[in-house]
């Protein structure tokens, strides 16, 4: 997903400039047949010396890719190894397919492809939560953000009529504000270079004075849509501080690391698109509009959990709890006993968040959308005698502390003592995108519950995916 960052050919001593960046509205695929030699028969490429031309070059080399790059021709030449083939061979099916799946499954993203696993248990089962977010408001929290740019909200809304989305608005001078709703070309994309519909707005001096949008548009299909405020100096929108995983406001406006100007216009014959940049702003900037949308969204389900994406996409992907609930449950029942030794989830580790270069920091230490906290209980109605601590039982994670125990572990368990007695693991100071729970041996059970604990009062628990596996 980095820009064509073209250096010219010839190197330092080039009369062309030192650095041409171009980008495009979408992230993109980089083929299997670019990581193998096509005269050297057991001969893998990885990192910077893929097959590439000079300008793809320009964007696959940075280290990100060149980590994803290393990782799928890690899983290939295991799959090699397995399966007894040629790097060649993996190209075609069904073995494309399993190095995909294995990749999936090991957390990479490809786009547009969905993780199909028969062996993930989870499919298997109705997953139910105590609660769902359906969007309706967030907060203002008092402060306010002149329009010196213009701004977005983007929303995952679905097929339909287009909901009505308010903001509240101080104004200094009578003046006309331009409303418009906007999407992208392609659903999978998050750039709107498509205007849907537009209001003007004739607004008089005042302050918390509200601004009900009703554009008259129908949504084709789910995915973002931008809800833009277009530059006026008379005009100041409320923020609020909630934060919800897969929603964020966006700002046009030029990047100068990496842009001369809020609008990328090559030059003609290049087969570099024309649009404008709309990015969200590096925290604590950026914050979302304080809003209300009519009727809310509900595209935040539990259901997302075994869609097979990770991330947000067309939709954002994501259960989310509602706001009001500090300790949010997920149950996962299925409709007889299953061996279940490993438990993977997959947070939100601030997806949405612009991260040009490590070296620019963060303003967190831990990512505020992330769950730190997670209770696994096997809820079974009819269980084995439970296991403890030094005897036989055990539980392994990655990069947090995770725990057997029972009973006083500081959760409600909203179902009565009789939680108490059962299995519990506890993960506790998750930083991680990934969690993979080990159960060593393995439980049997027809049901599992997994309470999560909000990562703060004005950021709800959300979660990606849960995949249940018996090996």
């Amino acid at each position: 997903g980095w820009a064509i960052d073209l250096h010219p050919c010839d190197g330092v001593f080039s009369d062309k400039p030192g650095c041409t960046q171009w980008h495009s509205k979408g992230v993109y695929q980089i083929p299997y047949r670019c990581l193998y030699s096509r005269n050297v028969t057991n001969l893998f490429l990885a990192g910077r010396i893929i097959s590439a031309s000079h300008v793809a070059f320009g964007s696959t080399r940075v280290m990100a890719t060149c980590a994803h790059g290393g990782q799928a021709v890690a899983l290939a030449a295991a799959l090699c190894q397995r399966r007894h083939l040629k790097p060649r061979e993996i190209s075609a099916a069904p073995f494309i397919e399993e190095l995909q799946r294995d990749l999936l499954r090991a957390g990479q993203s490809i786009p547009g492809v969905p993780l199909n696993d028969p062996e993930n248990l989870a499919r298997q089962t109705i997953i139910t939560a105590s609660s769902e977010l359906k969007l309706s408001r967030l907060e203002p929290s008092g402060e306010t953000l002149p329009l010196a740019d213009s701004w977005g909200m983007m929303l995952p809304v679905l097929a339909g009529p287009m909901p009505q989305v308010e903001f509240t608005v101080d104004v200094v001078a009578s003046t006309t504000l331009r409303a418009e709703l906007r999407a992208s070309s392609k659903p999978e994309n998050h750039t709107p270079d498509v205007t849907l519909a537009a209001l003007d707005l004739s607004l008089v001096p005042g302050e918390a004075q509200k601004l009900p949008l009703r554009f008259d548009a129908r949504i084709d299909m789910p995915r973002y849509v931008f809800v833009c405020l277009l530059r006026n100096d008379a005009v100041a929108v409320h923020l609020s501080e909630q934060r919800v995983t897969g929603v964020l406001a966006v700002c046009h406006n030029a990047n100068k690391a990496v842009a001369k100007s809020a609008t990328q216009t090559p030059p003609p014959g290049i087969g570099i698109d024309t649009f404008e940049f709309w990015t969200p702003k590096r925290r604590p900037g950026g914050k979302n509009f304080a809003l209300r949308i009519s009727p809310p969204l509900e595209v935040f389900g539990a259901a997302n959990l075994s869609n097979g994406l990770s991330r947000p996409t067309s939709q954002p992907n994501a259960w989310v709890a509602d706001f009001a609930h500090e300790q949010p449950a997920l149950k996962l029942v299925w409709p007889e006993p299953q061996k279940i030794a490993r438990v993977e989830l997959t947070f939100d580790t601030d997806y949405d968040h612009p991260m040009e270069s490590v070296l620019m920091g963060h303003p967190e230490r831990v990512m505020p959308f992330c769950v730190q906290s997670v209770l696994v209980r096997n809820t079974a109605k009819s269980r084995a005698p439970v296991m403890r601590p030094g005897a036989g039982a055990a539980a392994k994670g990655s990069g947090s502390r995770i725990s057997i125990a029972n009973g006083s572990n500081g959760y409600g368990n909203g179902n009565g003592g009789d939680l108490d007695e059962q299995l519990v693991v506890e993960v506790v100071e998750n930083h991680q995108s990934r969690q993979s729970i080990r159960f060593d041996p393995p439980i049997t059970t027809d049901s599992l519950e997994l309470r999560l604990v909000a990562p703060s009062s004005n950021v709800p628990a959300a979660l990606f995916e849960v995949r249940c596996y018996a090996k």
